[in-house]
């Protein structure tokens, strides 16, 4: 495969390992919304239909990926993780975890009601308008990329992730890279919109990659990231002083936290945008119940949702936690099955929440209210 110099270069410390294109897996049928419209990023409601979380990929205008290397897993306890930069993300990135960040998507479009981002960039359905440059980082699965790009055929939306798990065949304006996000960008500059989703709690330096982000923006340009809290949070003291799900994530913090990342760092990042020179800098904070406790059919989605995206990592997060904390496979086990009993019980009201937090690069010669 013909890369970039850059990516021909950090490619070479990946294994030759096989990677397996047979994977299969039953997926969960979810109500998933079908059809595009609106603006500022929304999905339309008006037409819902039932579909495999895995059965999006139903676009056209496609050209065929020719930026990622597949030559870059490693194994673990049965499941495969990306080798390159290894060790610095704990979770897979095989069939099971991206069917998984499937239903981390839907969960996220559902929060906002079809919204992919809540920034005001200006970009448009039709093709002959302003081209609009859009960056996604840890774009994973490149379903949010894809999406963006097709639904706006005027934006070049680039994709960058440490994993090559993207899809072969991409819509025309849309570009993925294997590279890590914390070094210098080689993807350009002049960008109306960086987007980050679940990346800035697994990072060492979200801070530095904050003004990164504000430094290779358009003046005009937003920065917007989307991050779960990882903070299990009950308003009504129906959650036990040992709720499982509430230790596996104080677990998950800690352990990430020994590699110097702090995964409840999204009510910090108001901060860091406006220290990185943000105007227009907001925090808009959304909660996700864990379960079908809340009683709205929207809440109820949402929760079904939550509770597959956290059983899909209970088991993979449980192995580093036990050796971690010294546990015993048979500890380690029980702690797994208490962690699924306890996200069906309904009589908990255990929720978190969701971060939105967006800040504007500012146009010259306007003051700190963007105006």
């Amino acid at each position: 495969m013909d890369l970039p110099l850059r990516l021909r270069i950090k490619t070479d410390d990946f294994n030759d390992g096989e990677v397996d294109d047979d994977d299969t897996a039953t997926h969960d049928e979810i109500e998933i919304d079908s059809a595009y419209g609106g603006s500022g990023g929304q999905v339309s409601t008006t037409s819902v239909m039932s579909m495999s979380l895995l059965d999006m990929d139903t676009r056209t205008s496609l050209k065929p990926l020719t930026s990622i290397s597949e030559q870059s897993m490693s194994f673990s306890e049965g499941r495969k993780y990306q080798h390159y930069r290894s060790g610095r993300y704990l979770l897979p990135n095989d069939q099971d975890e991206q069917d998984r960040e499937e239903v981390k998507h839907f969960m996220l479009l559902r929060l906002t009601d079809g919204g992919h981002f809540l920034s005001p960039v200006a970009v448009s359905r039709y093709q002959d308008r302003p081209a609009v440059k859009i960056i996604d980082l840890g774009t994973g699965t490149g379903t949010w990329a894809i999406e963006v790009a097709d639904r706006f055929p005027n934006a070049q939306v680039t994709g960058i992730d440490l994993s090559p798990i993207q899809p072969a065949w991409t819509p025309p304006n849309v570009e993925f890279f294997v590279d890590d996000i914390e070094d210098e960008w080689i993807t350009g500059h002049d960008f109306s919109l960086v987007h980050a989703r679940h990346v800035l709690p697994f990072l060492k330096d979200p801070a530095g990659l904050v003004r990164r982000s504000f430094d290779h923006l358009l003046p005009g340009g937003w920065i917007e990231s989307q991050d779960i809290g990882h903070l299990v949070c009950c308003d009504d003291d129906t959650m036990p002083e040992e709720y499982p799900i509430a230790k596996l994530f104080h677990h998950i913090t800690t352990a990430w936290g020994k590699l110097g990342a702090d995964l409840r760092v999204g009510p910090k990042l108001e901060g860091m945008m406006r220290e990185a020179g943000c105007v227009n800098v907001q925090t808009r904070r959304f909660k996700i119940p864990i379960g079908t406790w809340m009683r709205k059919p929207k809440e109820k989605e949402l929760g079904v949702s939550f509770r597959m995206v956290i059983e899909g990592v209970v088991a993979a997060l449980a192995h580093p936690i036990a050796a971690d904390s010294r546990w015993s496979d048979g500890e380690r086990d029980v702690f797994i099955r208490r962690c699924h009993l306890a996200l069906r019980d309904s009589s908990v009201h255990a929720y978190m929440f969701c971060y939105f937090v967006m800040g504007q690069k500012p146009v010259e010669g306007r003051g700190e209210d963007g105006r």
